[in-house]
């Protein structure tokens, strides 16, 4: 199981359960396809996906196959690799000076997709643990050589030595279909300011929470994997023009994903 206390014993012998009840289902279903292989192959282990099962079967499937297997809740995270990706980079905003009310959110919104790899490199969904995984944000500047600040949270203080990074700034992870419907691991993070107009780039940081609480991630966690945007601008009010809505947040918008901010847009001109 690893080491992750305050795990409700219930809620994972019901994960168990469930994966017990998918794996005899893709049994029987490849076994109803396939009559050889019912006589020829035994039950798969608890490491088997469902495309390593298919691939002994001459038959052509016509519904897609995931490509990514849920990983054992037996295995040791430490055998795991994480590899963080920014998949939507935020083009511009408008800086928001002291006006936190009136401030508006990078667009489009960042989106970083996760990818863990067990000890074999099978991308894998590692359930247990997804609770426990939680991504945030940092400031750096321009051409990504110096870091700026590690940003302020919505409700925390601002009053003294105001941070240029603002807004909801840790995501936790998210199954989504990526416009190839095929299902992936997002951190979301639609609400990010900046205060100060200028040139930026965004890190993303992923850690594996020790304990409860969001709060001091670099006491409390363990450092993944990171990434950084792309440079992106911060612009006068006056001179912003959100960017278009894209494709990505509209597919993840329709699967209940939470893409809007608090903040307001200014219209499009």
């Amino acid at each position: 199981m690893g080491n992750y206390q305050g795990i409700n014993p219930t809620w994972v012998n019901v994960v168990i359960l469930q994966r017990t009840l998918n794996l005899l289902v893709a049994v029987v279903d490849i076994r109803h396809h396939s009559p050889q292989l019912a006589s020829t192959q035994s039950p798969p282990s608890s490491q088997s996906s469902l495309a390593d099962l298919t691939s002994f079967s001459p038959v052509s499937f016509a519904r897609s196959q995931p490509r990514i297997q849920v990983s054992s809740l037996l295995a040791d995270p430490h055998t795991r690799s994480y590899e963080l990706e920014i998949v939507q980079h935020p083009l511009r905003t408008a800086e928001f000076g002291a006006a936190y009310l009136s401030r508006v959110p990078l667009t489009p919104p960042i989106i970083a997709r996760l990818t863990v790899r067990d000890s074999s490199r099978n991308s894998v969904i590692p359930v247990a643990e997804l609770p426990f995984l939680v991504a945030h944000l940092s400031l750096y500047s321009g051409d990504g050589a110096t870091a700026l600040d590690m940003g302020s949270f919505i409700g925390r203080g601002v009053l003294q030595n105001p941070p240029t990074l603002y807004g909801h700034l840790v995501s936790t992870v998210e199954q989504l279909e990526d416009l190839q419907g095929n299902t992936g691991l997002f951190f979301l993070f639609p609400d990010v300011s900046i205060r100060l107009r200028g040139r930026y780039q965004i890190q993303v940081t992923l850690s594996r929470l020790s304990n409860s609480g969001l709060p001091g991630l670099a006491e409390h966690g363990t450092y993944l994997a990171e990434a950084r945007t792309r440079p992106f601008d911060a612009l006068p009010l006056h001179e912003y023009i959100v960017a278009p809505s894209t494709r990505l947040s509209q597919s993840f918008i329709r699967q209940g994903a939470r893409m809007f901010a608090n903040a307001s847009y200014p219209p499009h001109r």
